[in-house]
């Protein structure tokens, strides 16, 4: 059995997101599997905002981007669905990025792993994997 076979849900963080939308190997891992994808309301503004900058950087049209957004097949979750699980998070984080404070929460609520890339979320007790684990198997 894949890895990503075996994962029900998955709280994704921004570079798989921004990768996806650009024709990346993480659009694969969006496409593969049950898996269902979920990301924090902040992640998904911050992917908002940085679109234009990943347009003009990759001379790609910025509407595009945004309509290969719009496509994934990613939940949105407002921080009133995770609340609960942010003192927890903050705990868990304390010293590493705290922008990564919402999606640890998440994961928490929904008591699933990240898929993320950063490396601030290494050992804290929660499973965590790259786009290059995912894509090892697919």
């Amino acid at each position: 059995m894949t890895i990503l076979k075996s994962i029900e849900k998955l709280a994704v963080d921004v570079n798989p997101v921004l990768s996806a939308i650009i024709g990346g190997k993480a659009r694969a891992v969006f496409l593969a599997g049950e898996t269902v994808f979920y990301t924090t309301a902040g992640n998904y503004r911050e992917v908002e905002r940085y679109i234009p900058v990943l347009a003009a950087k990759r001379n790609l049209a910025a509407e595009d981007l945004y309509l290969a957004l719009s496509m994934l097949p990613v939940i949105v979750c407002d921080v009133s669905f995770y609340s609960e699980k942010i003192k927890k998070a903050k705990q868990m984080i304390e010293g590493r990025d705290s922008d990564d404070v919402h999606l640890l929460a998440l994961a928490l609520k929904l008591n699933c792993p990240i898929w993320s890339n950063d490396k601030d979320f290494e050992k804290l007790e929660i499973e965590v994997y790259t786009t290059l684990d995912l894509l090892k198997d697919l």
